[in-house]
C-alpha cells in the first residue's frame, strides 16, 4: 500500500521505483478474486446439488408412479385406479404435495391406465439466482390385455367309444381340459361351444325350431338334428328352413347293452352354446352316453358354424329368448369377425373311428323307426368316402378363415389317424392316442392354447 511519503516521492526517481514495485506486486490478488467469484462459484456448486436432488426426487416419483399404474392396470384389479395410484405415491418424498392425474380406458379384456404426477422442489442454492423452485414430473402408462378365445369342443360319442374304453377316458380328460381353459384368470374371455356328435349333432329343440322357422314341419320331436347338403360343408350358413330333419332311427344299437340306440342323439347330448360355466360343462361331460353312428363331418361343420360371425343373430336369439344354456352378456358380440385381431378361434376334435357313412330308412317318408335296427331296410344318403370329402371341405374352409384346429384320434389304425389328422392346422396339432394317455393329449392342447394366446 502506498503511504503519504510514497505519494510525495512520485515523479522523482525514487518515486518511480516505488510505483514500479507497487504495480508489479502480486500479494493479495487471490483473496480479492476469491471474494469476487464466491457468489457464482457457490451458485454453480449449490445449483448442481439442487439439480441432483431434483433428479433423485423425479426417479423416486417415477418408480412409485410406475408401480401404481401397473397395479391399477391389472384386469383382476377391483379398486378404482386413481386412489390406488395415489396410495403408491405415498412412498415417494414430497408426494403429498403432488398434483396427480389418472385416466383409464377399460374394456372386457383390456385395461389401460395413464397417470401424471408433478410437484415443485424448493431449491436451496439456486434461489441465489432467483430460482426458487424446480419442477419434478413423472408420467407412466400401463396396460393389460388378453385375447378373446372362442373354442368349439367336438366330442365323438359313437357306440365304439363304449367298446374301446374311450368314454371312460374321455370324461376325466375333457373335464380337466375345460378346467384348464376356463381358469379364473381366463374364463371371462373364453367361450366354449360344447358339441357332442354321433351320427349327427343335436342342436337342441328350441334352437332347432328357431332356425327352422314358424312354418317348419318337424318329422318328430324325439331329437333335433338338421340334414345338410354338400354345399353346406363349405363356406356360408345353410338355409335351415329348407333343410330336412334326421329321422329317428338306429342302425347298429337296438337293444345293445350300455348304448343309446339313436343316430341323432337325444337332448341329453345336445349342444351347449358359448359357455364359460365350468360346472355346467363338466356336468354335461359326465352325462354323456354313447349313441349310434360317427357323423364327424356334421360335428366339424357345427364347430365351424358356431365360430362363424354369420351366426351372431342366432346367438343373440339364444341369449334373448332363452333357447338354450345361458350365454354371458360379455359374449354378446361373438362370434367375432374372422379378421378380429383380438380374438383367437379354435376347434378341438376328439374321435375314435373312421368318418362314417350316413344311412337312412329306406322309405324317405319314414319319420321314425323305433323297434329295430334299419340295416336291412336302409338307403345310403352318402357313403364314407363322400363323408370324408365333406370333412375335408369344412376343415379347409375353417383353416382358411384362421381357425386353429387340433385333432385327437383315439385307438384308430394308421390310415384312419392320418385321415383325421389332415384337418389339424399343423402336424404337431394332431394327436394319435393308443393307450391310457388321452388326458395327456388334452392337456398338451390346453397348454398350446395358452402359449398361442400369449404369443399372438
Amino acid at each position: 500500500m502506498l503511504s503519504c511519503e510514497h505519494i510525495r516521492l512520485l515523479g522523482t526517481k525514487s518515486g518511480d521505483t516505488v510505483l514500479r514495485r507497487f504495480l508489479s506486486a502480486r500479494q493479495g490478488n487471490v483473496p480479492i478474486m476469491t471474494a469476487a467469484l464466491f457468489v457464482p462459484m457457490a451458485l454453480m456448486a449449490g445449483g448442481a446439488i439442487d439439480l441432483v436432488e431434483q433428479e433423485r426426487l423425479r426417479v423416486a416419483l417415477q418408480n412409485a408412479l410406475d408401480r401404481g399404474v401397473l397395479a391399477a392396470a391389472s384386469l383382476n384389479q377391483t379398486q378404482d385406479p386413481a386412489p390406488l395410484v395415489k396410495s403408491f405415491l405415498a412412498e415417494a418424498p414430497y408426494a403429498s404435495t403432488a398434483k396427480v392425474t389418472v385416466t383409464e380406458e377399460k374394456k372386457t379384456n383390456y385395461r389401460k391406465v395413464s397417470a401424471t404426477a408433478e410437484f415443485n422442489y424448493d431449491t436451496v442454492f439456486m434461489r441465489l439466482a432467483n430460482i426458487n423452485a424446480l419442477p419434478v414430473k413423472a408420467t407412466a402408462t400401463a396396460q393389460e390385455s388378453r385375447q378373446n378365445i372362442e373354442l368349439s369342443m367336438v366330442l365323438d360319442i359313437s357306440g365304439s367309444m363304449l367298446d374301446n374304453g374311450g368314454m371312460t377316458q374321455l370324461k376325466p380328460a375333457a373335464k380337466n381340459f375345460l378346467a384348464t381353459v376356463l381358469r379364473d384368470d381366463s374364463k371371462d374371455f373364453t367361450s366354449v361351444n360344447f358339441i357332442p356328435f354321433a351320427g349327427g349333432v343335436n342342436i337342441g329343440d328350441k334352437v332347432f325350431d328357431y332356425l327352422g322357422g314358424a312354418s317348419y314341419q318337424r318329422r318328430h320331436t324325439k331329437s333335433s338334428c338338421f340334414e345338410m347338403l354338400s354345399a353346406d360343408f363349405a363356406s356360408g350358413t345353410p338355409s335351415w328352413p329348407s333343410r330336412d330333419q334326421f329321422p329317428h332311427f338306429t342302425y347298429y344299437n337296438y337293444n345293445v347293452a350300455g348304448k343309446q340306440p339313436w343316430w341323432c342323439p337325444t337332448s341329453s347330448a345336445s349342444v351347449a352354446y358359448m359357455s364359460n360355466d365350468l360346472k355346467d360343462l363338466q356336468a354335461r361331460v359326465d352325462s354323456l352316453l354313447p349313441f349310434d353312428g360317427t357323423g364327424t363331418a356334421y360335428g366339424m361343420k357345427w364347430a365351424e358354424l358356431l365360430l362363424n360371425p354369420s351366426m351372431k343373430p342366432t346367438f343373440k336369439a339364444i341369449a334373448d329368448k332363452g333357447l338354450a344354456n345361458s350365454i354371458p352378456r360379455a359374449f354378446s358380440d361373438r362370434p367375432a369377425s374372422f379378421t378380429d385381431g383380438a380374438t383367437l378361434k379354435f376347434i378341438v376334435l376328439m374321435t375314435d373311428g373312421q368318418i362314417g357313412f350316413q344311412p337312412r330308412p329306406v322309405d324317405p317318408a319314414t319319420n321314425e323307426v323305433t323297434n329295430k335296427n334299419i340295416q336291412k331296410e336302409a338307403r345310403t344318403l352318402f357313403d364314407a368316402s363322400v363323408a370324408s370329402a365333406f370333412y375335408d371341405k369344412v376343415c379347409s374352409y375353417a383353416k382358411a378363415e384362421g381357425i386353429a384346429i387340433f385333432t385327437i384320434a383315439f385307438k384308430v389304425d394308421d390310415p384312419t389317424a392320418k385321415n383325421i389328422a389332415k384337418c389339424a392346422t399343423d402336424a404337431s396339432y394332431a394327436y394319435k392316442v393308443d393307450g391310457l394317455n388321452m388326458g395327456q393329449a388334452f392337456q398338451s392342447i390346453a397348454t398350446t392354447l395358452q402359449k398361442i394366446r400369449i404369443t399372438q
